[in-house]
Order: C-alpha cells, then structure tokens, then sequence
C-alpha cells in the first residue's frame, strides 16, 4: 500500500533508540525526509548513518526538549534543512520507577517538563505552519499507563494521561487537513529491555529473553509482548493522507492489555 509520505517532513523526538528509532526507520521506508532528533550524538549519527544505507533520507537536530532555547534549534535547524515540518512525532519521554509519594515535587516537574511540557514547546513552534499550508499531522506517542497504572509509574503515568487530554484539546482547534492523535504502546520490547533482561539473568540470547518476557504476559489476550515495528506501522498510517479523518483519537497498540473502553 503506498501511504503517499514520500518527501514529507517527518520529526520524531527520541528517535535514536527504542520505539522512537523504528518509527523514524518506518518512515524512511515509506520516502519521507525523516529528522533524527535525541540528546546524544553517536547514537543520532549512528541511526541517521543506517537509515541514509538502506537508501533512506535523514538529517539530525540534538538538543534536550526541556530547555526551551534547545527546542527552538531543532525547529531552526528543520527548517533550515528542509524547509519545515509536515508530521510531528513527539516520542520523547523519561519513564522510570518512583515512588509517588517519596518523589519530591521537583521530580514530578522534571517528568511533567521532560514528557509534557517538551511536546507542547514544539507544537507552539509546529502548528501554526501546519495550518498555514493546510496539511500537517501531530502525533503523541502516550502508553497503555496512562489508563491502566502500575505501581511506582504515577509520576510517568500522570504524564503520559496529561497527553492524552492535551491532544483531545487541540484537536478541537484545528482545521481540516491537520490532525492530531495519540498511540498508546502497551508493553513493547525494545533492545534496551533486551539488554536489561540480560542483566538480570533472564536469559543469554534475545530469543531466551523475549520467551521470558512473554511468560510475563500470560494473563493478556495475546500472551506476548509487542514489537517496536507494530507500533511504527501504526504511527505511520495515522501520518498519511489515508488518515485524513482519523483526529483526536488514542489508539492503542496493546495486544489487548488494556481492558477497557477506549
């Protein structure tokens, strides 16, 4: 199926690892001009390098989505670039284990600005010129957390549910030909918790992990964990014009995990 992306102008946030790395690949795949953003160069330069030999196009703009004068030259050097940006996907986010009510004010802050607040910095520099051209797709990358909580994830949970309200929001606000949306990942492995499950004697080799890890997940209707390229797939679509009437909406990529009404 051709999901018409070619030579769109696709950033995606945390795109030089996890979720955030696949769905930038996807993107390529499909011939879009794909913007790899993180913190770190190495490992931007190492995806953007893969990307530009499997016959790709990707540039790089580093900068910590926190900080606002950071933000503002990843959108000067998008533009700069390529002349803009047509699909945003804000991936990047800090998820870790805290203690709700141990976690000091200033640690909520800190996830509310690195998860929250890192999204709504570009869609005040992004929208208006979606708008203007009258064609641009945002889209959240949020979690099954934000509906269904672990224990010691509220601080991230809070935040990812804090997306999911902010895009119901302005989508509200938005003219036809832009929409806005959100992708719920329920437990997806990534090679991070490959790397972690070996640290924990989970296994050796990733086929020993990833089976140790699906034994986690029994009690779901799929009885295994998600694969970083389900989820990318998804974001993709929702990103082309195939999309066109998908707005406001949280999907979730779960394998059932979420037992509820959407």
């Amino acid at each position: 199926m051709n999901l018409e992306l070619e030579n769109r102008r696709v950033l995606v946030t945390g795109s030089t690892s996890g979720i955030g790395e696949g769905i930038a690949r996807r993107f390529a795949q499909e011939g879009a001009n794909v913007i790899i953003h993180g913190r770190r160069s190495e490992a931007a330069e190492r995806v953007a390098d893969e990307i530009r030999r499997d016959g790709g196009k990707a540039i790089i703009a580093l900068g910590d989505l926190s900080q606002d004068e950071e933000v503002t030259r990843v959108v000067e050097i998008a533009q700069a670039e390529l002349g803009g940006v047509d699909v945003l996907v804000n991936n990047a986010a800090r998820a870790e284990h805290q203690n709700d009510m141990e976690t000091a004010p200033s640690g909520w802050l800190d996830s509310y600005n690195t998860n929250l607040l890192s999204m709504v910095r570009l869609v005040q520099h992004l929208l208006p010129p979606m708008q203007e051209q009258g064609w641009g797709r945002i889209i959240g990358i949020s979690s099954g957390a934000a509906v269904k909580p672990s224990p010691g994830m509220g601080v991230y949970a809070t935040t990812k549910a804090a997306m999911n309200a902010l895009t119901v929001s302005l989508a509200q606000g938005m003219n036809d030909g832009v929409t806005i949306n959100t992708v719920s990942p329920g437990a997806i492995i990534t090679e991070k918790q490959i790397e972690m499950g070996k640290l924990h004697g989970m296994g050796n080799t990733r086929e020993e992990i990833e089976a140790a890890m699906n034994g986690m997940m029994e009690s779901t209707p799929f009885g295994r964990m998600g694969r970083v390229e389900e989820v990318a797939t998804v974001v993709v679509f929702l990103a082309s014009p195939l999309a066109s009437y998908v707005h406001g909406a949280n999907i979730r990529v779960d394998g059932g995990y979420v037992p509820t009404v959407n």
